[in-house]
């Protein structure tokens, strides 16, 4: 009965093997040599320089003036195909709850990477005391505004919310 898991284990690596083998082509040692090197890491600065590059849009986060206390906690911004009411977002960002603030959104805060930003989208920035994105609870503000397009500047004012599921 012992011998019957490692049978399994060799015949498993052996498969592995196998089809390893088979999807790897040789080459010489001259073919290796002419091929061109891979790309330099890029710096900080150079990847800095990208993101600022990249399209997207910025949110100018700000609490309602009539808002008598500010809580602690943290900052979403929450970006979804405009309309949609539901599921997964498009794009999240969850920041430390420095408000007012400016945000900058762009595809490198998609939930699947390499997900591009839409032709208009809805934006939610909420300040959830908690820190638990599912969560809302009395005191936590909220705000929405949409459709937005890449380009575009918006400015939520954050309020209240109501004791609703969080978007």
């Amino acid at each position: 009965m012992r011998t019957l898991p490692l049978m399994t284990i060799a015949f498993a690596a052996a498969m592995v093997a196998g089809c390893v083998s088979r999807n790897v082509e040789t080459i010489s040692a001259e073919a290796a040599a002419a091929m061109a090197p891979p790309p330099a890491p890029l710096t900080s600065e150079d990847r800095a320089a990208a993101l600022i590059a990249e399209p997207g849009f910025t949110v100018i986060a700000r609490v309602d003036p009539d808002v008598s206390t500010i809580p602690d906690g943290v900052l979403y911004v929450i970006v979804r195909v405009a309309g949609r009411v539901g599921g997964p977002p498009l794009a999240v960002k969850r920041l430390p709850a420095d408000l007012p603030a400016e945000v900058r959104v762009t595809a490198a805060d998609s939930m699947i990477p390499g997900t591009p930003l839409v032709a208009a989208m809805d934006v939610t920035v909420r300040l959830d005391q908690d820190g638990d994105a599912w969560s809302n609870q009395a005191g936590d503000l909220a705000g929405t505004v949409g459709p937005v397009a890449v380009g575009d500047t918006v400015e939520i004012v954050l309020t209240p919310t109501d004791l609703t599921p969080a978007q």
